[in-house]
């Protein structure tokens, strides 16, 4: 999928310039990006997501392979990211109110689906079971695959044996795949 490149305003161009130097010695340059409701923006690059932060003068650098995943909600016009955490902790989220993220919008499913390198579903209890997802940043094919385990719903940490249970699907998927 080709975006085309619009102007964005400088400010915005220099913050994820900024964070991304700092983050990881190299600029980047913003492929799409959505002016939010309060004025602040969201961007993304071929290797990131710049989400707002908590400090009204910083934006947070998210690799795309730690995006488990986003959805739109067009009723009440706001975005919603989720990102990955360790196994058994919510997933942070993150509401972006938006009045339409356009190609936005198209660029964080592009690279949400570009990150993801193997998903599997491992049956636990009848159907319900883990989906083991192994995710690299596609601007950055030569790292290492980090992998999740999402639990079915009806599926807890808690449980007896959901824990054990997942682990072992973790090291049968990456046993398959050499990592």
């Amino acid at each position: 999928m080709r975006l085309l490149r619009s102007a964005w305003p400088r400010e915005l161009a220099a913050a994820v310039s900024a964070a991304a130097r700092a983050a990881t010695g190299r600029k980047e340059d913003v492929l799409a990006a959505v002016q939010l409701a309060n004025g602040r923006w969201v961007a993304g690059t071929r290797a990131a997501v710049y989400l707002p932060s908590d400090s009204a003068d910083a934006d947070r650098r998210v690799g795309w392979e730690q995006i488990e995943r986003a959805n739109w909600d067009s009723e009440a016009s706001v975005l919603h990211i989720y990102e990955t955490t360790d196994f058994g902790t919510p997933l942070r989220a993150t509401e972006l109110k938006v009045e339409d993220p356009g190609r936005f919008g198209q660029l964080l499913r592009e690279r949400v689906d570009a990150s993801i390198v193997v998903q599997r579903h491992v049956p636990l209890a009848g159907k319900r079971g883990v989906r083991i997802v192994g995710r690299r940043n596609p601007a950055a094919t030569d790292t290492e695959v980090t992998w999740n385990i999402v639990l079915d719903k009806g599926l807890e940490p808690s449980q007896p044996g959901v824990v054990d249970a997942a682990e072992a699907a973790l090291r049968e998927v990456r046993d398959e795949f050499g990592a």
